[in-house]
């Protein structure tokens, strides 16, 4: 509590409090958290402020263990069971003042003591609330509570609060420091303003930008051995805030374009070299399909997993690795990544329905059963540009490679199709990161094309993203298609339009390397303006931090009104606060590269 409280005295054992004169203070703090168990406080201890209340002092007591008679009714909650751990709780403000609103939702990390009440107010109350900002809704177990004796008072918190060692974890900062104000001066305790460990850079140039991303890569820990040749791991995880040891190709893809760009932009061959040993790795490891008798030949796994083959062949993950692969061996003549590039772009192709499109996962045993014709044969369809216009991007590198016109034709159906039927059009998690995944197919589709309906498609794709564009420059999610999955492994950081909330895993990430492959394509200044504006935002909100895990990195929920990364944390795998090592930080440090090479992918 040391770091938030403004104290004249700290005691490491309580019970030095015994020879202490407890009236010469006015206020008394009580970390009651040790070790996951919360403190049992000994009888005399409490006769001692029983008697330090009663004659006006102010205690705080924080995570004590509160199953006796004594304990319970010196603070005015009865614990039910023992210390329980965040899951998806959040905090509810239970009144209005003048520093807070009834309604107003908090986030925290850590434990937290279910129970119930007596003789208190209640200041915040806890459960499972799925609203972003503000519920209607009471909260069902105490979270604060107030509790008047004789001259003073006891203010007991049920969960990790002022003690909380991970303090980056209040969220959102601004509301906290609210609440910090509300018991100041409302309940005199003597508290310092809660300072934010995750800052946003502000005023950052582009190659100070890039430069801070590509540090981050060096310091965080992502990488497992810093010249890339045990690979890259996933993420910063959005709740542990720790390094997520899994391994993904398509993470690794993402990567291995961003080193190989930033070889080229800084004129540095190591980089270039990491980029190879991060695929070499896979290569190595066994994470694509290499057998030809087998069914999944050419694809690869989802994850480094124990199976010998993929068995669950996602759309998106497969063309990621194939369009780096291609567009890699376009820029570096390596044959490997060629052959490997190729083994996927075919293996997709020869599972792409006669509309140009196709499932958003295949199974292995779906593979085994019913053979490659289904797929080509079937008119299931994902009908997800997340899923969809990847696969057609990876045809068209595969067709720069090959000059094989069946990639190029099935491309080109499979994104008419989609226009051609926009109503029909599925999203994972907002139509803003549909739409940002759809114009890079586009783009690249009209460059390769010249297509006129292409190009009308482009425009409308990009009408609907600046239309939800902030001033900031970020795009705000919209249209969420299913808000109630809050709790769910794959859900969005928002619930309902209007939130002001920006993602960085699936939205303005992308969209900042797709409307830069857009303006290549057209030429068209208004395209070159939002880009320009697009980079502007993601390069103030760069994280800087003394935490090396987050410093140079990107969140994935920033909440654009506030200034400050805040976002709905219902996805329980890749929630409001993870930082992807390809997914975000290297598709938008590539996006940014490309833009300073004045290159485009299909240069």
């Amino acid at each position: 509590m040391k770091r938030v409280v403004s104290y004249t005295h700290y005691f490491s054992d309580i019970n030095l409090l015994l020879k202490e004169n407890l009236h010469q203070y006015s206020v008394i703090f009580i970390n009651g958290y040790d070790n996951g168990n919360p403190m049992k406080v000994s009888y005399d201890i409490l006769e001692k402020l029983w008697d330090f209340i009663d004659y006006g002092g102010i205690l705080y007591g924080e995570l004590i263990n509160c199953e006796d008679f004594p304990s319970s009714r010196l603070f005015g909650f009865k614990q039910d069971f023992t210390v329980t751990n965040r899951r998806l709780e959040k905090l509810v403000i239970s009144h209005d003042t003048q520093y807070c609103k009834k309604g107003q939702l908090l986030e925290w990390q850590g434990a937290f003591l279910t129970g119930f009440t007596f003789d208190t107010e209640r200041l915040l109350d806890i459960d499972h609330f799925k609203e972003t900002h503000q519920t209607s809704d009471e909260g069902q177990y105490p979270g604060i509570v107030v509790k008047k004796h004789g001259k003073g008072k006891t203010i007991f918190s049920t969960f990790s609060f002022l003690g909380n060692e991970q303090n980056w974890t209040l969220r959102p900062n601004w509301l906290w420091n609210a609440v910090v104000k509300w018991l100041q001066m409302e309940y005199h305790l003597p508290l310092q303003s809660i300072q934010p460990i995750i800052q946003k850079r502000e005023k950052s140039d582009t190659k100070q930008t890039i430069d801070n991303g590509m540090d981050w890569f060096l310091k965080s820990g992502i990488l497992p051995k810093e010249d890339g040749s045990l690979g890259v791991y996933e993420n910063i995880h959005s709740i542990r805030s720790d390094v997520s040891k899994d391994r993904r190709p398509d993470c690794h893809s993402h990567t291995a374009l961003l080193f190989y760009l930033y070889g080229e932009y800084a004129k540095d061959p190591e980089w270039t070299e990491r980029s190879h040993r991060l695929l070499n790795y896979l290569f190595k490891a066994g994470y694509q399909d290499t057998d030809p008798n087998s069914a999944t030949y050419g694809f690869w796994k989802w994850f480094q997993s124990p199976k010998s083959k993929p068995e669950q062949i996602f759309t998106d993950d497969n063309s990621w690795v194939a369009l780096v692969l291609l567009y890699l061996y376009r820029k570096t003549g390596q044959t490997i990544y060629k052959e490997r590039g190729l083994l996927t772009a075919y293996a997709l192709l020869n599972t792409q329905n006669k509309k140009g499109l196709r499932p958003e996962c295949i199974r292995e045993q779906e593979l085994i059963k019913k053979g490659p014709a289904y797929f080509q044969n079937s008119t299931i369809a994902s009908m997800n540009p997340h899923f969809e216009a990847i696969a057609h991007v990876a045809f068209i590198q595969a067709y720069y490679v090959t000059k094989d016109e069946k990639f190029l034709e099935t491309a080109f159906k499979g994104t008419l199709t989609m226009l051609d039927n926009k109503s029909d059009l599925k999203f994972m998690y907002s139509k803003t990161a549909g739409y940002s995944r759809f114009l890079l197919s586009l783009a690249d589709m009209y460059a390769v094309t010249k297509s006129d309906t292409i190009l009308e498609g482009l425009y409308e794709v990009l009408d609907y993203l600046t239309e939800n564009q902030h001033k900031q420059g970020g795009i705000e999610e919209s249209d969420n298609p299913d808000p109630e999955r809050y709790g769910t492994e794959d859900t969005g950081v928002f619930r309902m339009n209007g939130e002001g909330i920006a993602d960085q895993l699936y939205t303005n990430n992308f969209l900042l390397m797709n409307v830069w492959e857009a303006w290549k394509a057209t030429g068209d200044t208004k395209i070159k303006k939002i880009h320009e504006k697009l980079a502007h935002f993601l390069s103030n909100i760069q994280i800087t931090s003394q935490r090396k895990e987050f410093d140079g990195a990107w969140m994935r929920s920033y909440h654009l009104d506030s200034e400050e990364y805040f976002g709905n944390n219902g996805d329980t795998g890749w929630g409001a606060y993870v930082i992807e090592s390809g997914w975000t930080n290297a598709i938008i440090l590539s996006g940014l590269i490309l833009k300073e090479l004045d290159q485009s992918l299909l240069d």
